[in-house]
């Protein structure tokens, strides 16, 4: 009994750590944006013509930050999917490899994803208007 508890305890602690990554925050989020989104969004993710403005993704929902949405373009979930004016997003699967942290979505559900995507949508969070 005392084993189970011992090894329960040990196995939320890891739970835990990773859904609290130093790796995934906005300034590391900010640096990844910076390499990889700006050609297509701009260094004030405002977009253009073909591509949408990333600080108002929460504005064209509502007033909800669409993390579900996010989390599914950025790490390929919605591939093939036109994701603007008949733009589709760039394949980024160097963003998909590394350590993996557990995310809690919107909806209640939680999901593992490497700590590239989860800094990009950290940064995304925190650049709604």
């Amino acid at each position: 009994m005392m084993m189970h508890f011992k090894r329960s305890i040990a196995v939320l602690a890891v739970l835990f750590a990773a859904g609290c990554s130093p790796f995934a925050t906005p300034q590391a989020g900010r640096a990844l944006y910076n390499q990889n989104c700006v050609a297509c969004h701009g260094a004030d993710a405002r977009g253009g013509a073909q591509v949408p403005d990333l600080t108002t993704l929460a504005r064209r929902q509502d007033g909800a930050y669409p993390q579900t949405l996010v989390l599914d373009k950025l790490d390929g979930y919605a591939r093939g999917q036109t994701a603007y004016a008949g733009a589709e997003m760039p394949e980024f699967g160097h963003l998909l490899t590394g350590r993996l942290t557990r995310v809690q979505t919107e909806r209640g559900l939680s999901r593992p994803l490497p700590e590239p995507i989860v800094a990009l949508d950290a940064y995304l969070q925190s650049i709604q208007q």
